[in-house]
């Protein structure tokens, strides 16, 4: 049993005693119950039509008590069935058979506590598995509910189509092809509703696009009218999945009504829920305002400001998904009135906020920062009648002649939000790409004595963020991440250090620190009793360091652990650009049973490397996983990898999991496990609750 997470159990004794030395068994095992006592069936099903439910219910043995066949008749008429675990004088081979014939899940006997304590803490898990299961069905169901509520109310004509056939249209589809319902249209031919003239045309790009080998996504057609007149459009492609069916979804524009377009177009830039700009455009808009952008103005000093609400999971658990959305629409509306019209400002996650500033001096980019980071201290937020107050760390991200593209700076504002954010919160965090490259310039040579002088007075140190199974399988699963703190207090993430580290040739000693601190955290933890394992992040050099095998092996021997513990992982830019090394390392590593697995797996858009290397796990990259339900090419590469993953025998871990919509997508694609924020934030205690729900 996990700790903290409450079950509600009917035990029906003939004595209030009796129950409670049942239940106090369970609590000195460590199990929190809370329960009702019921001496007779007729107890037991007032109780059962009183909600809650109780989770498991225990039946003892006595003269005056109903037997397990009548109470489990009672159970089984929920769904699905409440687990029943009997308790007698005798648990014997004959008495078991018996009981388990009778509909129970286990038998035990009362002078053996130790076999009750097994038998609930197997029930437990299949509960418990059963809350998630109904949590995440939960989750996909309202997402698809948003989904369809947007399609429907769109302006736009969109229709899903299988093997040429229609499957669902809106009503704007519908109307502009004369349906007068969904029922009318399904099973038709997409070919009825296009002009003869255009059959040849569509039918071999609707080929080339099934095969992967269309240039574009669009196709310019003359459809058919009701009246049997024609129309000018564009059907635009997309792969897409619905009720689980792959599919493909066509939407059309028609080129003749040109302020549809522009407020279609304009649409498309917005993030529905807020009204701010959406992420894609946001995007855009920064990628055209770095140097050499074509909106590039001398003199003015750009940056982007990265706003994530403090805590914002813990919210969520006592708070509906309409709650949750007016809370996001109030904080959209306090950002925005703290920027100016020249501001480009962005719904950027499920509760994160970016702003694109431009023309303005450093002290106004703070100022506006502290405003906004003030402003939501202050205010206090109305979730359906619930008062909630927030607060929220703050990344910014000067834009200058160092930034290279969009996806720099926004990684960039993002880790300083990060510093910000794992300092405490409630904050703001500058991170200046120019004082970065100053400092690699004047300060690689000094990075040998920093990096030492940190271990030597213990200011590295590890957090651990779980990675969690969407498929019920046992054991706890924990990410070792690096963190340091400066002389000031302020924590360092490895992205503002490791590189510099390996220049200075440091970081041989920084993944050896890693890997022993983790063994030795992970020996600790499994002394416990605990079936706990550890991801370790290996860097490109140390791949290629043909001792570094042999000083792990030895380190697992000297903290007595076995090989299967620990999965190391290598990003998958070290596999690219060496992968010679990379193949011989996993080789080495399998030779030693140890696990392997690929890191930020997608971003180089090389699937065939799974052939390659043999490793155990890929671990999907973030980039591809945030924001994944508005961007159905990113669908289409996390499910081509889960299929070449299933194909070669390995599993797949989606990284940067931030939102409940992103866990839905992926627990309906088959995922494997998932490890981001959501789930927990990393933090130094080994605490999370892997029996529990996620959420």
């Amino acid at each position: 049993m996990s700790h903290g997470e409450y079950l509600h159990l009917v035990i029906i004794e003939d004595s209030e005693n009796k129950a409670e030395a049942h239940a106090s068994s369970l609590r000195n095992a460590g199990f929190a119950v809370r329960f009702i006592h019921a001496r007779d069936a007729t107890a037991l099903q007032e109780r059962l039509e009183n909600p809650p439910l109780p989770d498991i219910v225990l039946c003892g043995e006595g003269p005056e008590l109903p037997d397990l066949e009548s109470v489990s008749a009672l159970l089984q008429k929920h769904t699905p069935a409440i687990p029943l675990i009997g308790i007698a004088a005798e648990a014997v081979e004959g008495t078991v058979i018996a009981a388990r014939n009778s509909g129970a899940a286990a038998l035990v006997s009362y002078n053996q506590p130790d076999g009750l304590q097994l038998a609930y803490k197997k029930e437990l898990e299949t509960v418990l598995l059963r809350r998630r299961v109904s949590k995440l069905e939960y989750l996909m169901e309202e997402t698809e509910k948003r989904c369809h509520d947007l399609m429907e109310n769109s302006r736009d004509a969109i229709a899903y189509i299988h093997a040429g056939m229609h499957i669902y249209a809106n009503h704007t589809y519908l109307d502009k092809f004369g349906f007068e319902n969904s029922d009318e249209i399904e099973g038709t031919p997409i070919l009825d509703m296009i002009d003869p003239g255009n059959h040849e045309n569509f039918k071999k790009y609707l080929r080339d696009y099934s095969n992967d080998s269309s240039d574009t996504n669009s196709i310019a057609i003359k459809g058919i009218e009701p009246d049997g007149g024609t129309f000018d459009a564009v059907m635009e492609f997309s792969p897409s999945r619905i009720d689980s069916e792959e599919c493909i979804q066509i939407i059309i524009r028609c080129q003749t009504d040109a302020e549809l377009e522009k407020k279609l177009d304009n649409l498309s830039r917005q993030d529905i829920l807020t009204g701010l700009s959406n992420r894609q455009n946001f995007m855009q808009t920064v990628e055209e305002n770095i140097p050499g952008g074509r909106n590039e103005a001398a003199g003015q000093i750009r940056s982007v400001l990265y706003i994530l609400i403090d805590n914002f999971k813990k919210l969520t658990e006592n708070i509906s998904v309409s709650g949750c959305d007016m809370i996001i629409k109030d904080v959209a509306t306090l950002i925005g009135k703290c920027c100016t019209r020249e501001d480009t400002v962005a719904r950027f996650g499920d509760c994160s906020y970016t702003i694109l500033q431009k023309d303005s001096s450093m002290d106004g980019i703070l100022e506006k920062a502290e405003l906004i980071r003030k402003n939501l201290v202050e205010h206090i937020c109305d979730a359906e009648g619930r008062a909630v107050s927030l607060t929220c760390s703050i990344g910014v991200c000067i834009i200058n002649e160092h930034t290279r593209d969009a996806q720099n700076v926004l990684s960039r504002a993002d880790l300083a939000c990060e510093v910000a954010r794992s300092s405490g919160g409630n904050q703001i965090h500058v991170h200046s790409t120019a004082v970065d490259e100053q400092m690699d310039r004047e300060h690689e040579r000094d990075w040998d004595e920093i990096i030492r002088k940190a271990i030597a007075e213990d200011r590295f140190y590890l957090v651990y963020q779980p990675v969690v199974s969407l498929g019920g399988e046992s054991g706890e699963l924990y990410e070792a991440l690096l963190r340091i703190v400066d002389e000031n207090g302020h924590i360092i993430l490895p992205g503002q250090f490791i590189a510099i580290a390996e220049k200075s040739g440091m970081i041989g000693d920084i993944d050896r620190w890693v890997v022993e601190t983790a063994l030795r955290t992970l020996a600790e933890t499994r002394k416990d009793g605990r079936d706990t394992c550890f991801f370790i992040k290996i860097s490109g050099i140390m791949v290629g360091d043909t001792e570094f095998p042999a000083w792990i092996n030895s380190k697992l021997r000297e903290f007595q652990l076995g090989n299967n513990c620990v999965i190391f992982e290598i990003p998958e830019s070290v596999a690219i650009n060496d992968l010679k090394n990379t193949m011989q390392f996993v080789t080495t590593m399998q030779q030693l049973q140890c696990k392997t697995a690929i890191e930020h797996f997608g971003c180089a858009n090389q699937p065939a490397l799974i052939r390659h290397l043999s490793v155990n796990m890929i671990k999907i990259d973030g980039s591809i996983v945030n924001n994944l339900v508005d961007n159905q090419e990113n669908q289409g590469k996390i499910t081509a990898i889960l299929e070449l993953a299933k194909e070669t025998g390995k599993q797949c871990v989606a990284e940067r999991v931030d939102d409940a919509a992103n866990l839905a997508l992926l627990w309906q694609f088959g995922m494997d496990y998932i490890q981001g924020n959501f789930v927990q934030e990393p933090s130094k205690e080994l605490g999370y609750d892997f029996e529990g729900e996620i959420a």
